[in-house]
């Protein structure tokens, strides 16, 4: 009996240490803490991390930056349709972005756009609006970065679910007119010519396919935007915006990659 409890006791104890992470090896690669049980063992798992900092030299995580874009509803009673959107958005894109649920009131819906535009300066703004009839359904101003998304244009011959789904389609659509996508000829894509709501309902592919999500980033770059990256560090050094080694990782990797650069230039035709 006592040497059960003793036992009770012992594991609790190990339990609670690791609880608290004493002695846990966290992966310099992954970040990830080492727990056993798992596929592999926690030599393994270090060998396999120094195989990767011995070629790479770890890596460094650079954060998205510049303007980020907005998806506003308008509408006097907002729905989750921008949020699943912005979602879509950051997976897609590996950038961030803002929504805003502000009802328009009395301003035209390009005036109320500007005022977003202009108070909160994101990189481009599709806002969802309703209560105009001179409107289209979709309503692109590329100059100044805005698309316009009319909700009761989308109404007809659909459930609430059904007009959502298109309200969603249509932000897309916005936002890959006003990134310089154009039609695609791509199957499937959402930036297909569509002229009926029939055909935007027939596409079960509710987002911008990645071939013309990259064509957009292209586009995003003359604002100063950048995604988030995970870069290893010999990149880093080989593209020369490297901060000098740290540790003895870096620093055979940084003597490696400078080393090379450096016969690349001595065996460099002469220039005539």
């Amino acid at each position: 009996m006592n040497l059960t409890i003793r036992l009770i006791t012992a594991m609790l104890l190990v339990s609670c240490l690791w609880a608290r992470g004493e002695d846990a090896y966290v992966s310099p690669v992954t970040g990830q803490t080492f727990k056993p049980g798992g596929k592999f063992t926690l030599e393994q798992i270090k060998a396999r991390d120094e195989r990767v900092l011995k070629k790479t030299g770890g890596f460094i995580n650079l954060k998205a930056e510049g303007p980020l874009a907005l998806f506003v509803d308008a509408r006097a009673k907002a729905t989750l349709t921008v949020d699943e959107v912005q979602r879509l958005y950051r997976l897609g894109t590996h950038l961030d972005c803002n929504t805003l649920k502000l009802p328009r009131g009395a301003d035209t819906p390009l005036a109320y756009a500007r005022k977003q535009m202009e108070t909160r300066q994101p990189l481009l703004l599709v806002a969802v609006i309703e209560g105009d009839e001179t409107l289209p359904a979709l309503s692109i101003f590329p100059e100044e970065r805005i698309g316009l998304v009319n909700a009761d244009r989308l109404k007809k011959g659909g459930d609430a679910s059904v007009v959502e789904l298109r309200i969603s389609k249509e932000i897309w659509r916005a936002m890959g007119f006003i990134g310089g996508v154009g039609f695609s000829p791509a199957e499937n894509d959402m930036m297909q010519p569509y002229y009926t709501l029939e055909e935007l309902d027939a596409n079960r592919h509710p987002y911008i396919q990645p071939m013309n999500m990259a064509r957009m980033q292209a586009m995003w770059k003359r604002f100063g935007v950048k995604k988030a990256r995970r870069i290893p560090y010999a990149v880093a050094v080989k593209e020369g915006w490297a901060q000098p080694p740290t540790n003895d990782f870096q620093r055979a990797v940084w003597d490696r990659v400078k080393a090379a650069q450096d016969a690349a230039k001595t065996n460099a035709p002469a220039a005539k």
